[in-house]
This record gives structure tokens, C-alpha cells and sequence, in this order.
């Protein structure tokens, strides 16, 4: 078979550069008779004119190749800064887009800039991430986030623009101007991307993820302001179970205000003084005798009033502020329980941040040397939220204190995620049963067997059981029934201060020897 014929760049280029020649040479033989004979009569003329078609035909093809190698330089640099933009705008772990995408998009979008943008942004942040770095490794966290990815971009390709921001933080970019069904439609294909489990290399990995909403409308549209809505919104999505979505509105900046001013005047409630602490009792469900008490924290602040723990707690848990307040709260639950008639004990709310300073222990070796108090007495509790800060740290600690006498509880049990696996690897001495619960477990029968399992776990681990948030003499009746041991709730007590902790014990003395009579 013939191979089609072809002719090289640089024959065709020689070949129209000696057209020109010639056609270069016939124009100078047209001149003036008088011009072309005088040229002609000297050698170096006759020279030049013989070489007039070479010279022309060379200067052409040398322009033609100095053109193609500039056209082939010009498109090394697009193509290099291309490779470049592409390599600023894609995240390298994930191989989605990145900030930077999202700041370029949001601006083509805009047409005139990133204030006209009018769509939607949706701010996602995955649950326990933070548990998978510390307990599976910072691999298995890289796999999560690679296969997130992946998802994200698979199932919501051509509806919207997914990105990674940073760490474990994705945004999904609606273009146009979506409805609110749009919206949510979006938000609930995310949800179902979390239906199944991530097979990473060390096994199976569950989790959830929060959303944060935040429309153009709501206000300049810049990204800069869409990712402060989104986040304060991602903010009270993460206060939610399971996955969920929260629209940004104007109430939470104002929340948000609240919140600062809180992180502020924390640095200074301690060494004011503005801290306190109240007791509320646990009572044996079926001697109604007072056993214990639980401190409480509360705040006075000289402008807000009192101020309760579920408003100043994560700001002091975000600052870094609870580890002085929760050694100011061991060290004076231990010196007021001190005060108490043997055995009464008190029991002390631990966060998971206090585990992570390795004097911990001692130190709370330390308040109960300095007030005298049997390490019998305390109580450490703790939530199923600190099991994702340190697994190895935090059984170490438990097993190190329970050596020492110290007792251990369980808080709010049920609402955590791997409750049943917590009793079996964790040293416990107590559950306390979630008030949650205890609200719903007259109405709603599947409530009221799941306390009756919690406490058939509590007899098969050797926990005693305290039921929170008792109310009314029907749900004491109830837990009675289902053999609890303890309770806990406003029908038994409301907090009461530690001055008036000694009156409450008194009247217990009383009403005790009213009923043996």
C-alpha cells in the first residue's frame, strides 16, 4: 500500500521562498531598463541579482521557522500555566476542587465579581472525624475524606459544583438562583451518601455529617460573608443528631455576638470570683435517703445575671478555659463535700479536653489530699463524648483513679454512639440514664424499653443505674418497677446551694425517721 505523499514544513517553506525570490527577481526586472542594466554591469550587482531568489526563499524560510518556534513557545507557557491554575484551583489530597475554585467560580458566576453571586452555598462538616484521626490514624482519615469525595462528586454531578475547603469541610455550590426544594433535595441525596459505611483499609467506618445552609439573599453574596452563615448555620446543625441541615437566619449573628461576648468574660469569671457551684441530690429510688449529690456549675455575671453551664461551656471547652475551671470545680466540689457527714459523696463532671492534660490525675490526687475527703466519696462522671479524644488515654486515666478509690460514671448513657462497647472496654462504676429517656418512656413504649434494657446492661456489667430527670411520681413509680437504684430529678430536688446542702440533709434525716416510724 502506497503511503500518502507529503511534503515537510521546511521544503514547503524553501519552495515559497524561492517563488518569492523569482517573483522578487521579475519585479526588478521590470524596472527601468536604466536601473536593472546599471545594476546588472557591476559584479557585485550581477552577484546580488543571481542570489536575489536564494536570499529571499532563506530569509522566508528562517521567518517562518523563528514563527513556529515562537507559536510552540506561546503554547509551552499556556499549556504550563494551565497545568499551573489547574494544580492552585484542586485540592491534592481529594482531586476535587479547593478554596481557591470556589473563590474563581463564585465570581465567573457573578459575572461582575463575587458580590453578584445568587445562589446557594452549602457548608459540610463530617462527624467524629477527629475520632477517626486519633483512634484509626491520620491514613484512615486521608481514605474518609478521598471516598467522601468521591461520593459527593458522583452523586451530585451536574446539579452542583462540590469543593474541599480544608481538613473535613466540603462545600457544595448551587449556580441560578435555587428554590428551596432545590435546596433540600440537594441536602437530602448528601444524607443518603452517608446510608452505607466507608470501607477504609483498618474496616468499616459509620458517620454522619452537619450541613449549614446559606442563600445569596441573605446577604452580600460575597463568599466570604455565604461562609460565615453557612458556618454559624453548620453550628447549630451539629447540635442535632444524626445528619442534619439548618438555613442560616439573621438570629444567629446576633447568637453568635452572644457567644463572643461569653468567650470574653470567661478569661476573667475565675479570677473574679464569679464562679459557683450547686448540689443536686441522688436519692435510692427505694429508701428515698439521700446518697450523693451532683456539682453543678453556675456563673454570676455582674451584668448577665446567672448564666447556666449549657451556655458557657463550649465557649470555655472552644477557648481552651475549661481545664482552670474544671480544676477550680474539683477543687471546690472536694473542699465543700468535705464538710458533709461521712459517707456522702459528690460527683464532679469531667470533659474530655481535662483528660488530655497529663496531670490530671494527680490532680485530682491533689483536692482530695488538700480537703481530706475519701477518694471513696467522688465521683468522676463523665459523657461517651470523650471516648473520641483519646481511647488509651482515657481508660488509663478511669483505671488509674478507680485504683485509687475514685468512682466512675457514665452520663447521659444511650445517646452516644457504641454505648454497649463503652461498658465492656471502660472501667464504670455508674450509668446514669439520659433524661431524654426518662420524658418519653411513659408515652412512648419503645422509650420505656429501652430504659428497662439500659438497666437489664447495668446488671449484666455490675453498674449501679441513676435515672436523670425524674419529674413526677409516675416515672419514679416506673423506674422503681424496672429496678433502678437511683434517681435524680426535679421531683426529688432542684440544685441547691452549698450552704443550704446541710438544711437538705437534715430534713432527709427527718423524713427518713418519719417513715421507720
Amino acid at each position: 500500500m502506497l503511503k500518502p505523499f507529503s511534503i515537510s514544513t521546511d521544503i514547503r517553506n524553501t519552495m515559497i521562498g524561492v517563488a518569492i525570490g523569482a517573483a522578487t527577481s521579475v519585479a526588478v526586472l521590470s524596472a527601468p531598463r536604466l536601473f536593472v542594466e546599471g545594476f546588472a554591469v557591476s559584479p557585485v550587482g550581477g552577484a546580488l541579482f543571481a542570489a536575489i531568489p536564494f536570499l529571499a526563499g532563506a530569509m522566508f524560510v528562517q521567518s517562518r521557522r523563528s514563527r513556529a518556534r515562537l507559536i510552540a513557545e506561546l503554547d509551552r507557557h499556556r499549556e504550563t500555566e494551565e497545568r499551573l491554575s489547574q494544580a492552585v484551583h484542586t485540592d491534592q489530597l481529594t482531586g476535587i476542587a479547593n478554596r481557591f475554585a470556589l473563590e474563581r467560580d463564585l465570581a465567573a458566576a457573578g459575572g461582575q465579581g463575587e458580590e453578584s453571586y445568587r445562589g446557594a452555598l452549602l457548608l459540610l462538616d463530617l462527624d467524629r472525624f477527629k475520632f477517626v484521626n486519633d483512634t484509626m490514624g491520620h491514613d484512615a482519615g486521608d481514605q474518609l475524606l478521598v471516598a467522601l469525595s468521591q461520593r459527593l462528586s458522583s452523586m451530585l454531578q451536574g446539579m452542583a459544583n462540590v469543593y474541599r475547603l480544608g481538613g473535613d469541610e466540603f462545600v457544595v455550590l448551587l449556580a441560578g438562583a435555587p428554590s428551596e426544594g432545590k435546596i433540600e433535595d440537594v441536602c437530602a441525596l448528601i444524607k443518603t451518601l452517608f446510608a452505607e459505611p466507608f470501607e477504609l483499609q483498618s474496616g468499616r467506618f459509620w458517620t454522619c455529617a452537619s450541613i449549614g445552609v446559606a442563600r445569596a439573599e441573605d446577604g452580600d453574596g460575597s463568599m466570604s460573608d455565604m461562609l460565615k452563615q453557612a458556618d454559624l448555620a453548620l453550628y447549630r446543625a451539629k447540635e442535632l443528631p444524626g445528619s442534619a441541615h439548618v438555613y442560616y437566619c439573621g438570629e444567629m449573628a446576633a447568637e453568635a455576638c452572644r457567644k463572643l461576648e461569653i468567650e470574653h468574660d470567661l478569661s476573667r469569671a475565675i479570677a473574679d470570683g464569679e464562679f459557683f457551684l450547686e448540689y443536686q441530690p441522688i436519692v435510692g429510688i427505694e429508701s428515698r435517703a439521700v446518697r450523693s449529690f451532683e456539682a453543678l456549675i453556675r456563673w454570676r455575671h455582674p451584668e448577665k445575671g446567672i448564666i447556666q453551664p449549657d451556655l458557657f461551656i463550649s465557649a470555655a471547652e472552644k477557648t481552651g478555659m475549661i481545664l482552670p475551671i474544671g480544676s477550680w470545680v474539683m477543687r471546690t466540689a472536694c473542699l465543700e463535700a468535705a464538710r458533709w457527714p461521712s459517707p456522702m459523696g459528690v460527683a464532679v463532671n469531667v470533659a474530655g479536653d481535662q483528660f488530655k492534660d497529663v496531670a490530671f490525675v494527680d490532680h485530682v490526687k491533689q483536692c482530695l489530699a488538700e480537703a481530706g475527703l475519701a477518694p471513696g466519696r467522688l465521683t468522676i462522671e463523665v459523657t461517651e463524648s470523650i471516648f473520641s479524644v483519646d481511647a488509651r488515654t482515657i481508660c488509663d486515666s478511669l483505671a488509674e483513679l478507680r485504683a485509687h478509690g475514685v468512682r466512675v460514671a457514665l452520663d447521659d448513657f444511650g445517646i452516644g454512639f457504641s454505648s454497649i462497647n463503652n461498658l465492656r472496654r471502660f472501667p464504670l462504676d455508674q450509668l446514669k440514664v439520659d433524661r431524654s429517656f426518662t420524658k418519653a418512656m411513659l408515652a412512648n413504649r419503645r422509650d420505656a424499653e429501652l430504659v428497662d434494657i439500659i438497666l437489664q446492661l447495668g446488671n449484666t456489667f455490675q453498674v449501679s443505674t441513676t435515672i436523670e430527670g425524674i419529674e413526677t411520681e409516675g416515672q419514679l413509680e416506673f423506674v422503681r418497677a424496672l429496678g433502678a437504684s437511683e434517681a435524680q430529678g426535679f421531683l426529688i430536688s432542684r440544685p441547691v446551694s452549698a450552704a443550704d446542702v446541710m438544711g437538705l440533709l437534715e430534713c432527709d434525716r427527718l423524713a427518713a425517721e418519719s417513715r421507720a416510724v
